[in-house]
């Protein structure tokens, strides 16, 4: 038996840049997994300095000034 939603709630990255770049999606299809994957359920997650860095383009040559 399959009890797997087949949906979910997400936060989408849909491009490089500020907060305006983030959609909040209550409606996102769950992935199915393929052959030798495994579906895992977040119960939280974490976000550090890296993550955000590479969202804002901040390590890329092309930076010149910061962004807030």
């Amino acid at each position: 038996m399959n009890n797997i939603p087949q949906i979910m709630r997400a936060v989408v990255l849909v491009g490089r840049g500020g907060l305006d770049k983030l959609e909040y999606h209550e409606d996102w299809p769950i992935p199915q997994p393929g052959p030798g994957e495994v579906l895992i359920r977040v119960g939280a997650c974490g976000l550090n300095n890296t993550d955000i860095n590479t969202r804002t383009t901040w390590y890329s040559k092309t930076v010149t000034d910061g962004i807030t």
